[in-house]
């Protein structure tokens, strides 16, 4: 199994924004959508293996499971609607302390990071830290069962690095990527480092 946790530290906690206007008004929820897209999507199939943790402004965690997921189309707006209706679920039926699905495979609950870094590993996960000063990955011997967590747009804050230094830190590259592309690039280094046997003839 693979997580990825992705930190939203502007994404609305509230359904009241445009789907218009992600960059804006959402504040970049965009990013996120794409990195659900790229975490899930395959071309004419899903990964069922993957779970998501959008963890916003650490105050709430919304987490996708591609066993459970559908309605999953590779667009920002249609993938910003069902978080818009997570957000809205949570809004008007909140579960106190307990996880709200809100369309399947899709779950909203309070928490941060923290809470989301004990769940994955709850689950046996490894987890990696994705930053630019990390170990080169292609030289790091990863788990197959592995947890990446990454940022939107903006630089981890110091609290955020205080929970995240104690696991291992991984550079994907001399340049920096855009979060989504980071996600791809994980996948694709454990697609091919545990692939089957006679997988590429």
């Amino acid at each position: 199994m693979r997580a990825f946790i992705v930190l939203g530290h502007r994404v609305p906690l509230t359904p009241h924004f445009m789907l218009n206007d992600l960059p804006g008004s959402a504040g970049r929820l965009d990013i996120l959508c794409r990195c659900v897209t790229a975490a899930f999507c395959l071309s004419h199939g899903i990964r069922r293996d993957v779970l998501v943790y959008l963890v916003l402004q650490d105050q709430l965690i919304v987490r996708l499971e591609g066993r459970r997921l559908k309605h999953l189309n590779p667009d920002e707006r249609s993938t910003a609607a069902l978080l818009q209706k997570a957000l809205a679920a949570f809004a008007y039926r909140p579960h106190a302390g307990g996880e709200l699905e809100s369309t399947p495979g899709i779950w909203i609950a309070s928490g941060g990071l923290s809470k989301a870094l004990e769940h994955v590993q709850a689950l046996g996960l490894t987890v990696y830290w994705l930053h630019e000063k990390g170990a080169p990955i292609r030289q790091a011997q990863l788990s197959a069962d592995a947890a990446f967590v990454l940022s939107d747009h903006l630089e981890f804050l110091p609290e955020e690095a205080a929970l995240l230094e104690r696991f291992t830190s991984l550079s994907l590259g001399p340049l920096s990527l855009h979060a989504d592309h980071c996600i791809v690039i994980a996948h694709n280094e454990l697609d091919v480092r545990f692939a089957s046997p006679g997988a590429f003839q």
